[in-house]
């Protein structure tokens, strides 16, 4: 959904430059100027649908950096460790804050401030490291649900709104990646521009609505499941979590077919169910039932993967270029084989399974070469760096 691409004219609008700062507790923001605008899809959106926003992000700075691919709209917090379980974790990624404010200043008054919610992966989240050199571009597309403020007698206030976004990154580790493999993981924060858009009531068609409940084989409801609503063309339109007793809802929807999505919020593996559903004039609401059955993993890709940084170097620390990398994993049932091959910087970034991974390091004129890569478990980054005793080329 992202890739790094050649710096293009197509950036017209005015950019707003990377204010450098520091995160609590993690370590001084590079100082890397970054330039953040966003466009949006349709700049009248009636609800309940949201909106389809690109992000794109320039490297304005002089040195080559890696962001984190797939914003979301919240940071993850560590995991509990079980009294058992001494493994290290990581925490971090990238994240988008909305702003939304109506731009007429006669408007009733307002009681509740309008909203705007980054929606999660349908699937399994699929995180990447995007290497962004000087001069380069990467776009990210999102999709957002907007809230209209409401007046206080609580009537949604619709008509234009002034939309920008906040785009913040941080990891637990980024000061020690950073000193020991002497690459930049940016992390800081940058605003984008703003942009008008027309927020407008459902049409009068709209009436349907798509309810149910998330519940595991034996009826325990499944609170916090991410519900998922999608079109005919999986398009997503709305998202919630489910309640303490297992249910969701969705309201205001058009006739037409709806793909119903469920998965675990923070599963490490694959726990999506798909159902679909359609909805008529005459008969606008429909029940599913979403049943969650322990899923039993055969394929790696059912597996959450996680970005690593690896770095290559001969024995006098200068990077070395064009070293091909190919890890492995196995618990057993699944095997894993990841590929990959190292920059003019000795860097690469691959994602792999947390956990022990076998890292063969291969370069024309040399042997083989055997490494280990003990990934922390969590998410965020991890990063590694080994010395190549053969250097020829």
């Amino acid at each position: 959904m992202g890739r790094p691409r050649s710096s293009r004219a197509g950036f017209v609008k005015t950019l707003l430059l990377l204010v450098p700062l520091t995160l609590p507790g993690q370590g001084a923001a590079v100082d890397t100027p970054l330039k953040f605008l966003i466009s949006i899809e349709q700049q009248n959106i009636a609800a309940p649908f949201p909106a389809r926003i690109t992000l794109h992000v320039h490297n304005a700075g002089n040195e080559t950096v890696w962001l984190y691919r797939h914003a979301r709209g919240k940071l993850p917090t560590p995991r509990r460790l079980l009294e058992e379980d001494t493994s290290p974790q990581s925490t971090g990624g990238s994240m988008l804050a909305v702003k939304l404010e109506p731009v007429s200043a006669g408007q009733a008054a307002i009681s509740n401030p309008a909203q705007g919610a980054v929606f999660e992966s349908v699937g399994l989240p699929k995180p990447k490291l995007a290497r962004l050199a000087p001069g380069e571009d990467y776009e990210e597309r999102t999709t957002i649900r907007l809230t209209p403020a409401l007046s206080e007698v609580q009537k949604p206030i619709w008509g234009t709104y002034r939309l920008s976004l906040t785009y913040t990154a941080q990891y637990s580790n980024a000061a020690e990646i950073q000193r020991n493999l002497k690459v930049t993981v940016w992390q800081g924060e940058v605003s984008s521009d703003a942009i008008e858009i027309q927020l407008q009531p459902p049409s009068p068609e709209s009436r349907g609505q798509v309810s149910g409940t998330v519940n595991t084989p034996d009826s325990v409801p499944i609170r916090d499941a991410i519900v998922s609503l999608s079109d005919h063309a999986e398009r997503l339109m709305d998202q919630t979590t489910s309640d303490p007793e297992g249910r969701y809802s969705f309201s205001s929807l058009p006739p037409g077919l709806y793909w119903i999505t469920a998965r675990r919020d923070g599963a490490t593996e694959d726990t999506v169910l798909f159902r679909h559903v359609q909805l008529t004039p005459s008969e606008a609401s429909a029940t599913q039932e979403m049943v969650m059955i322990p899923p039993e993993i055969y394929e790696p890709q059912k597996m959450l993967h996680k970005p690593v940084l690896f770095r290559i170097t001969d024995s006098a620390g200068r990077a070395l270029e064009r070293v091909g990398l190919e890890t492995a994993w196995s618990n057993g049932t699944v095997l894993d084989n990841v590929k990959g091959e190292t920059g003019n910087d000795g860097a690469v970034a691959l994602e792999v399974i947390p956990g022990r991974n076998f890292v063969t390091l291969k370069r024309r004129g040399c042997p083989k070469q055997e490494e280990r890569a003990d990934v922390a478990a969590g998410e965020g980054i991890d990063g590694f760096e080994f010395t190549l005793e053969c250097a020829k080329k």
